[in-house]
């Protein structure tokens, strides 16, 4: 729920120095005289480490030294010295900003024969890498004595536990998610269109200083079994109109300084007894969830908890209902419950895709929990961000946490 901190919190010169500390861990764990780090569109790690966001940004972290931001934007360096820039000179976490070719930058900025670590290059979520496989050609062509190490993993995990500084940015964040739920809800409206809810949301997240994920909100309306990118924005075509009947669900991508979190809403215009099944069905799995995430539990013991309900009301779930956010590095199983349904009789459904690996919840971690309920291709998708703490977990969101009944 909000907490009502500072309204527009960056992340401190100390918060910086400690991630860089986790990194130059790796380093001396690993023997490396310097670490990589590339982002991409899900797992922004170079705006983690450099505390900006720079197009085509790389950050070398040596192991002695001050860090450098690399860039193949050239006019982004002309940013650092407008009016906004110079305000922002006391508060840049890099100070060594170099623009080129990135190949021949990341071969100057490493040296010659050494060991290098590399973040970005693997996946640390279904999304996989953040290099193209012809730029990591024309890198190494530029560097043929570093042995590179892949260490992407090592530091997504070392991410899990946030600080006490990023849990009070995870906190904002779904402040900032659960406005945007209720300019979700408010915009929901028979007569409105898709788009209108959808700019009221984004409108939202932008006005309190927040951003979304790429590639932004998942939206669908209808009577939808899954949400995705927005048909009509990118296909074209007239965003739909929401009737009588419709539902509407979207997963909205609430963030701060590049830490994420997640709110599951739902509006149905009009009740009926499948959608209260439903919508039952997908809160009592998210309170499983609350009541079983604590200290010491597996996060196998979390969504098998939500999963039994899922089961007992004998639906079926798709999306993961548990998974870590900042970074998005484990997922619960999918397709529970769904072979040999009557409903799906008539659809190509998979088996049961299993979870991405099993840990001990620890006091800091932060999870977004999304149960969805399906019958059919109908579905209901509640759920918002978790953050776990001494005494348990500390839901930060209420808005999504439900579905919403909208009467015509």
């Amino acid at each position: 729920m909000p907490h009502h901190g500072v309204p527009f919190p960056r992340p401190s010169l100390q918060e910086r120095d400690r991630r860089w500390a986790v990194v130059r861990e790796l380093i001396d764990a690993d023997d490396l005289s310097a670490v990589v780090a590339f982002g991409n569109v899900f797992d922004r790690t170079d705006v983690y480490l450099a505390g900006e966001a720079v197009p085509g940004a790389v950050v070398v972290i040596p192991r002695e030294g001050e860090p450098m931001l690399l860039t193949g934007v050239g006019a982004v360096a002309l940013l650092r010295f407008d009016d906004q820039g110079e305000r922002l000179a006391g508060e840049r976490w890099i100070a060594d900003l170099r623009t080129g070719p990135p190949p021949l930058l990341i071969a100057q900025a490493v040296g010659g024969k050494a060991r290098v670590g590399v973040i970005g290059l693997g996946g640390a979520s279904p999304f996989g890498g953040g290099v193209p496989h012809g730029a990591w050609e024309l890198i190494t062509a530029a560097t043929p004595d570093v042995e590179w190490i892949e260490i992407t993993l090592p530091f997504a995990r070392a991410r899990l536990v946030k600080s006490a500084e990023e849990q009070e940015l995870f906190r904002h964040a779904a402040e900032i998610g659960e406005h945007a739920s209720r300019a979700f809800l408010d915009a929901a409206r028979i007569g409105a269109r898709e788009s209108d809810v959808y700019a009221a949301v984004e409108a939202e997240i932008t006005r309190r200083g927040g951003h979304s994920a790429g590639p932004g909100m998942i939206l669908r309306s209808g009577n939808p079994a899954f949400g995705g990118p927005i048909e009509w924005g990118w296909a074209g075509g007239e965003p739909p109109i929401l009737r009588p009947g419709d539902s509407i669900g979207a997963e909205i991508f609430a963030c701060c300084a590049g830490l994420e979190t997640q709110q599951q809403m739902h509006v149905q215009f009009g009740a009926d007894d499948e959608h209260r099944r439903l919508a039952d069905a997908a809160r009592a799995a998210y309170s499983a969830g609350v009541a079983a995430a604590r200290p010491g539990a597996l996060f196998s013991e979390v969504y098998t908890a939500m999963h039994s309900e899922i089961i007992a009301a004998d639906v079926w779930s798709r999306p993961p209902v548990i998974q870590t956010v900042s970074p998005g590095l484990y997922n619960s199983p999918m397709w529970v419950n769904a072979q040999g349904r009557a409903d799906l009789d008539q659809y190509p459904i998979p088996g049961v895709v299993p979870a991405e690996g099993d840990f001990e919840l620890r006091v800091g971690m932060t999870f977004a929990f999304q149960p969805a309920a399906l019958l059919g291709l109908r579905q209901v998708c509640v759920g918002g961000a978790v953050l776990v703490t001494a005494d348990g977990c500390e839901e930060l969101n209420e808005i999504a946490t439900r579905s919403h009944i909208v009467e015509p």
